[in-house]
């Protein structure tokens, strides 16, 4: 009990820290562009960049100060660029798979509106996506994901970061059929990147795959990702026309059946071919 104790206040002290420093990111926002700021382009990448910030630094705190290990151990080793790089490519391409089974069924068009496209939006739309999915990488899976690992094992530590995955999305998931397909989707995401995680001891490939999927679709293609729109000139190349059950109509691909194609098929991609690599230090000492 008293060590279940100790990781529980460990992992509030990081999630407090975290959402006081997200709290006043989002306050001075406001306080400088007003409630709206999010719709302005600068704001929007300037407040993603700080929000990163406020999650790595009690990252950074609690790992060095609190646990007292090494930084190296915080999921940010030395910089893989591979594994980012590659882990991008097959994001992508399991996004580019549902989509392409869409397009096959007759389901979704090719049927490109570029008359809003501008190269500057689109740099600045996937800077502020790449922002975005560190910041989700390191909420979910670093330190919280660290302590539950190093103190229950990999499979504790996916099984709840992967509600607190979830939870995070629970707006989307309250939107009707496509919003529970969407959570399904979620899920196997979730599951996909700690695998990621768990195989190379890394955040890079989690990020680079977490980047490909969410990149593709929304900066570059202008689909919703969970019923968000993440293109900053609201440019699209394919209208989804069938059936939102295979679709997700409004929520985008990952809110269609059709869409579950995409994580599944990621999930043996790094299964089969990521070989695991020895545990991080912080795991195999505290064993």
């Amino acid at each position: 009990m008293k060590k279940i104790g100790v990781s529980v206040l460990k992992i509030l002290g990081f999630i407090v820290l975290w959402a006081l420093l997200t709290a006043a990111v989002i306050m001075g926002a406001v306080a400088f562009s007003g409630e709206g700021f999010y719709a302005i382009r600068e704001m929007r990448i300037g407040v993603e960049i700080a929000l990163t910030v406020a999650v790595l630094t009690p990252l950074i705190v609690m790992a060095r100060f609190v646990d007292k290990r090494p930084l190296t151990t915080i999921g940010f080793g030395p910089p893989r660029l591979f594994d980012l790089l590659t882990g991008t490519i097959i994001g992508a391409a399991i996004f580019a798979a549902p989509l392409g089974v869409l397009v096959a069924i007759g389901a979704a068009t090719y049927a490109p509106d570029l008359s809003t496209f501008a190269a500057d939006a689109l740099a600045l739309a996937l800077i502020t996506c790449f922002f975005n999915v560190v910041t989700q990488e390191v909420i979910v899976r670093s330190y919280i994901f660290q302590e539950l690992w190093a103190k229950y094992g990999a499979w504790m530590a996916t099984c709840v970061t992967t509600a607190l995955f979830v939870a995070m999305h629970a707006a989307a998931l309250m939107q009707g059929t496509q919003g529970m397909i969407a959570g399904l989707n979620i899920l196997l995401a979730s599951l996909m990147l700690s695998l990621a995680y768990v195989r190379t001891g890394q955040l890079w490939l989690a990020i680079g795959i977490h980047l490909g999927w969410n990149g593709l679709q929304g900066p570059v293609l202008g689909i919703n990702v969970t019923g968000s729109e993440l293109a900053f000139g609201h440019w699209s190349v394919f209208q989804l026309s069938g059936d939102p059950l295979l679709t997700g109509g409004f929520m985008g691909v990952e809110g269609g059946l059709v869409g579950l194609i995409g994580p599944l098929i990621g999930l043996c991609v790094v299964a089969f071919a990521f070989k695991q690599q020895p545990a991080p230090s912080f795991v195999r000492t505290s064993k």
